[in-house]
């Protein structure tokens, strides 16, 4: 069996050399007339090894139905994270054109387009200058006058004008 496990090998093995042992012995002993309690006892033996290595066929017949399906889910749940890793690419591409399209809108200057993308990534002023090669007050500068053309008070008020319409 291809889905037999290298634990599953000795206790397999175990069984059928008890059950050939028994069998053998038990055959013999009906040839020699041995006493019907001991040729009993020696069937017992062999029908009970019988009914074990049934009993672990069987069970390992259910683990190896048990991990297919579980394969096949990993496979579904893998080719549904693909799909929606797909989608979340495709739905970021069209909220980047949307937020594009709101900077032309308020006539924002290609630096100012910058500086307010980095703003939505929740940079701070000081790691903006570090980012953009510029002085803070410049930065500081160019925020406030998105913020004017954007019609809102701050950092906060304009990052919700983008991010309130997808909490509903």
């Amino acid at each position: 069996m291809k889905h037999l496990r290298t634990k599953d090998y000795p206790i397999i093995i175990m069984l059928l050399l008890v059950i050939i042992i028994n069998t053998s012995d038990f055959i013999k002993d009906i040839h020699e007339g041995d006493d019907i309690l001991h040729i009993g006892l020696e069937v017992m033996t062999v029908f009970l090894s019988l009914w074990g290595l049934f009993i672990l066929l069987k069970m390992i017949k259910s683990r190896v139905s048990e991990v297919s399906e579980l394969n096949d889910k990993v496979e579904q749940a893998e080719e549904d994270l693909d799909l929606s890793h797909t989608k979340l690419k495709e739905i970021g591409k069209e909220y980047s054109r949307y937020i594009q399209k709101q900077f032309d809108a308020w006539q924002l200057t290609p630096s100012e387009k910058e500086v307010a993308l980095v703003i939505l990534k929740g940079l701070s002023f000081k790691e903006m200058a570090e980012v953009r090669a510029t002085k803070e007050k410049t930065i500081r500068q160019q925020a406030s006058a998105i913020y004017k053309k954007a019609g809102v008070t701050g950092r906060h008020e304009f990052s919700a004008w983008f991010f309130e319409d997808m909490l509903v």
